[in-house]
């Protein structure tokens, strides 16, 4: 991986995701302890609140005591058992309900006073207050289930919540109902019932006492619920009447002494809390919505993330300023190497800055220089290597060349044949002039002709030992060749292919001909060939000092032209050049010669 995306990689993974990470964790931390927090404060209201309800039910429950021994209600029941004629108990049922007026004057909750006889009378006394509420016969109250419990409860008070029984306590207004059976005084039997009815007012505004709009922002929800889930009283009077599982999943109706969960409350987000008023099973439920609990936290949560933002941006800033500035310092310079790498030495490093940046720059742009200043010095030294190498070789080839033609100019003097000499000396004038041409590279025209006057030579002194074919395109002509190329190869064809050849006259062919990249010469002969150790030691350069004592000059002077061409060959065009021998003893000799197709100097 690069340098940049290992940097991008670690400040991913080392700032970015930690401080994300962090945020996350201290966002749900703080929801967690407020949670735990309004919880607590919750817990300390409902208590508060479910105290002064409970204190509320005390009351009136300790009214109700006072009242059931009361001569209101004591010689109420007792009248109603005596007969009298109908307009006379019309008159003491009117006497009687009056009497229990004052039992309205013992507080202000109370709203309606209905006492049943055991024969059934009916006594009702309330005030002028709007209501649903129709007393209904002894005989269907004693039907109804209600009427069971009051006996079992034996004197003991029967609290019915509002909505709870609705054909015994009305609808409109929410009123809270008991029923109590009556017990004589003196001899403790049952004398009645007195059902009793309470306004809700007072319980409302104890609700609506602990609602705290003002500090809170959204006022709290109270509610009190039955233990079936039924919805008695709302502080905002909007669900009475309801089943409590329509809105939450919580069912706080099954609350044993005290419990609080964040849920959904009518589809939004909230902590409810529930508390457990020991009075006929009722609930008291608060309901507080999540974003009004954590206003200030949201705001503070704010605050928190705006610093996580600025750090991020500090933090990304600091990374594309100052980390990426030097990691495409040191990448530019990674690039350079690179290209240094592949020969290209004037390439430098722009330096900029004050930082270490600046000296790796410098540092890069100095080892770039004197590299190449030590290449150019190697370069010239290989090139005055070569340079005297090839004059090496080339006075190597001409020395051996002028012996041997020489030599048959000195055997054509001896038999006095001056036209022959006349025409030798013509040609190695031709030959000597081709040789000691100023420039390395010749053309092919120019080596053909060369070759063709050595060949004329030899065959003068040879004239029954060879014959010659020339086969050259003439798209070849044109084109470059190192001068002395041929004739070497040639001369090898004459002096030791045909060495004791006795198989009738010997052929030396050359073909020249030009490919699409390169141009490829064939000489052949029809000689003796060579032996497998002579060529393997001239495919190895093995010096032929190593061969026997008697052979040595011989054998020298039979590789020194194959082995100078090919050296030279090597040397001026490059390692993919030169010649493939191929020959076996009997068989002859080919060697083929591959060049580079090109005008080279003579452009």
């Amino acid at each position: 991986m690069n340098l940049r995306p290992k940097l991008m990689l670690a400040f991913i993974l080392l700032i970015i995701i930690p401080m994300i990470g962090l945020g996350m964790f201290s966002f749900l931390h703080s929801e967690t302890l407020l949670e735990k927090k309004y919880s607590e404060q919750t817990e300390i209201s409902l208590k508060a609140v479910g105290g002064n309800i409970r204190y509320f039910f005390r009351e009136l429950d300790q009214l109700s005591d006072g009242s059931l021994t009361s001569p209101e209600v004591q010689d109420t029941l007792k009248y109603s058992t005596r007969t009298a004629s109908d307009a006379s108990t019309m008159i003491k049922i009117n006497r009687a309900e009056k009497e229990m007026n004052r039992i309205l004057f013992q507080h202000p909750a109370v709203s309606f006073v209905v006492l049943y006889a055991k024969d059934g009378t009916m006594f009702r006394t309330f005030r002028n207050d709007p209501t649903t509420f129709k007393p209904i016969s002894y005989d269907l109250l004693q039907q109804h289930s209600a009427y069971k419990q009051v006996l079992a409860l034996g004197g003991r008070p029967l609290w019915i919540g509002p909505h709870e029984q609705r054909e015994l306590t009305g609808v409109e207004p929410p009123l809270f109902t008991q029923i109590r059976l009556v017990k004589d005084m003196e001899s403790f039997g049952d004398l009645g019932v007195m059902v009793t009815q309470y306004k809700t007012e007072e319980v409302y505004g104890m609700l609506k006492e602990f609602q705290n709009p003002g500090s809170d922002g959204k006022e709290t929800r109270y509610v009190i619920v039955n233990k079936e889930g039924l919805v008695l009283l709302d502080s905002r009077r909007e669900i009475e009447g309801r089943s409590m599982n329509g809105y939450t999943d919580a069912q706080p109706q099954n609350t044993v002494s005290y419990a609080s969960s964040r849920e959904k409350f009518g589809g939004v987000d909230s902590l409810v809390s529930a508390y457990q008023l020991d009075r006929n099973g009722w609930v008291l439920v608060s309901v507080k919505g999540w974003n009004d609990l954590t206003n200030e936290n949201v705001r503070f949560v704010q605050w928190i993330g705006m610093i996580t933002v600025l750090g991020l941006l500090s933090a990304v800033l600091f990374n594309v300023f100052f980390v990426n500035r030097v990691a495409r310092s040191i990448i530019r310079v990674v690039r350079k190497m690179r290209l240094v790498e592949q020969g290209l030495l004037d390439i430098r490093v722009t330096a900029q800055g004050k930082d270490e940046t600046v000296l790796l720059a410098s540092s890069f742009n100095r080892m770039v220089e004197r590299i190449g200043n030590l290449l150019s010095e190697v370069r010239r030294e290989q090139a005055r290597k070569q340079h005297a190498e090839m004059m090496l070789m080339q006075a190597q080839i001409k020395p051996h060349f002028l012996f041997n033609t020489l030599e048959s100019i000195n055997a054509l003097a001896a038999q006095n044949e001056g036209g022959k000499i006349m025409l030798m000396v013509r040609r190695l004038s031709n030959l000597l002039r081709t040789s000691m041409h100023h420039s390395e590279e010749i053309t092919i025209s120019q080596e053909i002709e060369y070759v063709r006057s050595y060949l004329e030579i030899q065959k003068y002194r040879f004239e029954e030992l060879f014959v010659y074919e020339l086969n050259v395109q003439e798209e070849a002509l044109d084109y470059a060749v190192l001068k002395l190329t041929l004739q070497p190869l040639v001369e090898n064809s004459i002096q030791h292919g045909f060495e004791g050849y006795a198989d009738g006259e010997g052929l030396i062919s050359i073909e020249v001909s030009a490919t699409r990249h390169h141009i490829v010469v064939f000489v052949r002969d029809n000689g003796i060939g060579m032996s497998k150790e002579a060529l393997r030691q001239l495919s190895s350069g093995e010096p032929y000092s190593s061969r026997p004592a008697n052979e040595a000059a011989h054998g020298e002077r039979r590789g020194l032209g194959l082995r100078n061409v090919a050296d030279r060959l090597r040397i001026h065009y490059g390692p993919a050049y030169g010649l493939r021998i191929c020959s076996e003893e009997g068989g002859g000799t080919t060697i083929r010669c591959v060049i580079p197709k090109s005008r080279g100097d003579l452009v």
